[in-house]
């Protein structure tokens, strides 16, 4: 499905920005991953720009997890919005009640079914866009690695997030926010993990961080050199959409 198709049929629906949605495109036609894991979906206005571009290339799979509850809490839901563009062929879905961790506990169990008993890896790259909690998130990022191939991405959203920036005072993804600190509170948790986790472990390299887009990625590469390039806005219209997005995951997360 060519871009400009899969834009049209999720126009107006949250929470990903047009030239976002187009990045996701156009990186997954470049690296043309065969085996793709989103974790916390949303409206899956992103699932549909990642299935469209396995579409285009005619070949892949995306495997999407997120919360039963939130089936019905996001209208269009993700379900919908790939049929609707008749792409649930490349599309299976995963709704868990406690959240995508659990997930990946059982697939690390699952792909651990060998004498060694050590982990095959499976996906390509792996999208993580879920509570944006340092204690949620730094356990995923260590159960996503386990799963990921050697080579492959993964890909941060949120970036920027911060709770005291949240439009719910009290509670967010299911985290108290009473239970927090001033610092937890006003500390972005993804770019903490990024920074602190991801960027420090040594099999991984190729950090880009798009700030502006609250997006940061690493590749799965040993290198003896880190290499970190901060990306800037592709356009002003980039800046505004950026904006906007971060007021709608305000007012609706």
């Amino acid at each position: 499905m060519k871009f400009e198709q899969v834009r049209k049929g999720v126009e107006g629906v949250p929470f990903i920005s047009v030239d976002n949605g187009r990045l996701l495109y156009e990186f997954i036609l470049e690296h043309k991953p065969k085996h793709i894991l989103e974790l916390g979906v949303g409206y899956g206005t992103s699932s549909c720009y990642i299935a469209a571009a396995l579409d285009e290339l005619g070949s892949g799979r995306l495997t999407c997890v997120d919360l039963v509850s939130m089936k019905d809490h996001f209208e269009p839901s993700l379900e919908k919005q790939i049929a609707d563009l008749n792409l649930t062929t490349y599309v299976e879905v995963h709704r868990m009640q406690s959240g995508y961790n659990w997930f990946l506990h059982d697939k690390i169990a699952k792909n651990s079914q060998n004498e060694a008993k050590t982990c095959k890896p499976q996906y390509d790259l792996i999208f993580i866009d879920g509570p944006k909690n340092w204690i949620i998130d730094s356990s995923s990022f260590f159960l996503a690695d386990k799963l990921l191939n050697d080579k492959g991405w993964i890909l941060w959203d949120d970036y920027n997030w911060k709770y005291e920036n949240a439009s719910n005072p009290e509670m967010t993804d299911g985290v108290s926010h009473r239970s927090m600190s001033k610092a937890e509170m006003t500390t972005a948790h993804i770019k903490e993990v990024f920074h602190l986790l991801v960027m420090q472990h040594p099999s991984y390299n190729n950090f880009k961080i798009h700030a502006e887009e609250d997006w940061a990625w690493a590749q799965k590469t040993e290198q003896d050199h880190k290499e970190v390039k901060y990306v800037t806005s592709r356009s002003f219209r980039s800046i505004i959409m950026s904006f906007v997005l971060k007021l709608k995951r305000r007012l609706f997360k």
